[in-house]
């Protein structure tokens, strides 16, 4: 199974419906199957469209004509392959878009969960959070797969990523019951930085698909200042694709590099190889709501 995670950055891209069209080549060559992607944007007065083809649904809100996952799953069409799809809204985005994260799937879509990962927060506030969590049918059985996008560890002192997880994490706890869980997204956590976001997350339970990996390519997935990290110009690992238990992972490779002229977003892609046969069947990510008021990593 080939898992792609990717930030698209849409409607704030130059060139972007060429990126867009880049990005359907891309998985139509690769044979993608699922595509976690975040920042899913649509123009909030555009028209909204009746019937959207694959459209499965989650959305409390409805499928405008430039919904980025939209375009994509059309440009895939017109390549010959056709996915389903579902998106989640999360919160108003630079005042003019419906920001939502979505999943899009060449397997048999079995079951749809939006998760609010911040459901304190109004929509007009950034600081609301969505993840959507897409059950879909394998070969060998059903894999949850999710596209998360998360909040930075604080923000005014706020601590929004620990109260975004924990609520992301008792619903994934659940759903865990009935299969496993591939969780992918801009987790705006530095993996460099201990203590944090990313230990927090390896603190419940899931592994890293990049440490399981039998070959890797790249690392870092953003390379220079960016939206929400003014100033950075670092290079850091903050967009991942995680497992819920161990599981055979063929290879993890950082693609659509941000820092090369093929790049389609402000950040790079991750694309993960997995053989979902071999997830072990008794080791599950446990929830962790009441190891967050106490966290020891």
């Amino acid at each position: 199974m080939l898992f792609l995670t990717l930030n698209t950055h849409s409607w704030l891209e130059e060139h972007q419906v060429a990126k867009v069209r880049e990005l359907a080549l891309f998985i139509a060559e690769r044979g993608v199957d699922i595509i976690a992607l975040q920042e899913v944007n649509q123009y909030l007065h555009s028209p909204i469209v009746g019937s959207p083809p694959g459209y499965r649904g989650a959305a409390s809100i409805p499928v405008r004509e430039d919904n980025y996952a939209l375009v994509l799953v059309r440009f895939l069409a017109e390549l010959g392959v056709h996915y389903e799809w579902a998106f989640a809204e999360a919160h108003l985005g630079w005042n003019r878009y419906d920001e939502c994260v979505a999943v899009l799937s060449r397997l048999p879509i079995e079951r749809i969960e939006p998760v609010v990962m911040s459901p304190q927060y109004g929509y007009d506030r950034v600081e609301r959070r969505s993840s959507l969590a897409v059950q879909v049918r394998a070969e060998a059985g059903p894999v949850w797969c999710v596209s998360a996008h998360m909040s930075w560890w604080n923000l005014q002192g706020e601590p929004l990523f620990e109260r975004e997880f924990t609520q992301l994490s008792r619903a994934l706890a659940e759903y865990a019951q009935d299969a496993p869980i591939l969780l992918g997204g801009d987790f705006n956590a530095e993996a460099q930085i201990r203590g944090e976001g990313y230990d927090l997350v390896l603190s419940s339970g899931v592994v890293d698909t990049r440490a399981l990996a039998e070959h890797t390519d790249g690392e870092f997935t953003v390379h220079r200042s960016i939206s929400g990290w003014e100033g950075h110009e670092e290079a850091k690992r903050i967009d991942f694709v995680f497992a819920d238990r161990p599981v055979r992972v063929l290879s993890h490779a950082v693609v659509f590099r941000d820092d090369s002229p093929e790049a389609i977003s402000d950040h790079s892609g991750v694309l993960v190889e997995v053989d979902p046969a071999s997830f072990a069947p008794n080791t599950r990510m446990h929830a962790i709501g009441a190891a967050l008021s106490t966290p020891d990593f």
